[in-house]
């Protein structure tokens, strides 16, 4: 099941990536409240290859898996598959120059379950879209209220 959202951000394609991609490990809890923990496993800077624990919580469960980055183009595109329990989600994001200045911010997310849970995915797809445009509103938050490095 593929979903994406977009959003025009007043900040510089380089700030946008650096918020959502360079530093994804230390932000992604900050724009997804049911990831609570993000933990770098591979030594050295952010690029193709990283890896990550993630922890996500759904209500009362806790659930733990796994984040390898799968493509790092310095300030234009970032993708990452994260691998949690019966769930397979290869995440992209996309930024390009907006078209009144500012970025364009592209995110998708290609989710897969195991049989049988691959079923209920369809049933999901309107609240994994609802959480797809917030966590895109509160990437747009953060970013537009931060300061230039």
């Amino acid at each position: 099941m593929r979903l994406q959202v977009e959003e025009d951000i007043d900040a510089a394609p380089s700030e946008v990536f650096r918020f959502v991609a360079t530093e994804h490990f230390d932000n992604h809890p900050k724009w997804d409240p049911s990831v609570v923990e993000m933990t770098q496993t591979s030594p050295g800077p952010m690029r193709r290859g990283a890896t990550a624990r993630v922890v996500r919580s759904d209500g009362r469960r806790r659930t733990e898996g796994t984040v390898t980055v799968t493509e790092y183009q310095p300030d234009s595109h970032f993708a990452a598959v994260v691998e949690i329990g019966p769930f397979r989600l290869e995440q992209q994001a996309v930024c390009s120059p907006g078209a009144a200045g500012g970025t364009h911010l592209l995110l998708v997310i290609d989710t897969r379950a195991q049989k049988p849970l691959n079923l209920l995915l369809p049933l999901l797809r309107p609240q994994f879209k609802k959480t797809m445009h917030a966590s895109l509103r509160s990437i747009k938050r953060h970013v537009e209220g931060r300061q230039p490095h």
